[in-house]
């Protein structure tokens, strides 16, 4: 017989099973991402509905098994159900939520991660940055504690700290003017986007959301986060496909 244990976590997303149950994927500090049987969930007066809902910030107490945990109870520490209320911070929500998902795994401890998807959260709720600008802020800080940083103090070919105008996703950070022809796809990038890097880069995850840049700056951003993701990641995030349309037609 295994022990109950606890866990602090938030639910990444949740799917129906059976006539009454849920599966939901959570984050946690202690145990990476996981999947939890919410057995019951959806059948009326449950105690364990309310959190077994997407966005659900929480201590989530489980029983683990041989092959799985099944929800005991949780104390709720934040809803974050206003996520769910408007269409394009769900679909952004839900997109850090994917991606913060594929970079963690089980039993590795998620406690920087969590922290990130939790101030990102309060991030998009608090409409001071733009949501373009919060999922580049993410992205890049996700990478950077995955151990996937930019490099963004030198250059990635000759070491050098002088004459940085480019930048090469592929090799992983600026390159020299110098160098530039042994670059993979160089692109041109400005002082104000490096300055943007830099800063989210060195600084902590509770300080991330505390700046602000031009619409161009922004774009810089988001078309360098993009690029360099698709180094880094081999799937098509679901979120996408609503988060897309609604970027476009801004």
């Amino acid at each position: 017989m295994y022990e109950n244990i606890t866990v602090q976590g938030i639910v990444l997303d949740t799917s129906l099973i059976k006539e009454y149950d849920k599966r939901l994927v959570l984050l946690t500090a202690e145990l990476g991402r996981i999947t939890v049987f919410a057995n019951g969930a959806r059948r009326k007066n449950s105690p364990l509905t309310a959190v077994s809902q997407k966005f659900v910030m929480g201590s989530f107490i489980l029983r683990p098994s041989r092959s799985a945990y099944s929800l005991v109870s949780a104390d709720v520490k934040e809803m974050f159900t206003e996520l769910s209320y408007d269409l394009e911070k769900m679909a952004y929500a839900s997109y850090v939520c994917e991606l913060a998902g594929y970079f963690t795994q089980e039993a590795v401890g998620a406690k920087d991660e969590l922290n990130l998807l939790y101030v990102t959260f309060k991030a998009i709720l608090a409409d001071r940055q733009s949501l373009g600008l919060i999922k580049s802020i993410f992205e890049c800080k996700l990478l950077d504690i995955e151990g996937l940083g930019l490099e963004m103090t030198r250059c990635v070919i000759s070491g050098v700290e002088s004459n940085l105008h480019h930048i090469s996703v592929e090799d992983g950070g600026l390159v020299a003017d110098a160098v530039v022809n042994k670059a993979k796809n160089p692109l041109y990038i400005t002082d104000d986007a490096i300055y943007a890097i830099r800063y989210i880069l060195s600084r902590s995850i509770g300080a991330l959301y505390s700046f602000d840049i031009a619409i161009n700056t922004c774009a810089e951003l988001d078309d360098i986060m993009t690029k360099y993701l698709n180094v880094h990641v081999d799937r098509h995030f679901k979120s996408l496909d609503i988060l897309d349309p609604l970027v476009y037609d801004v």
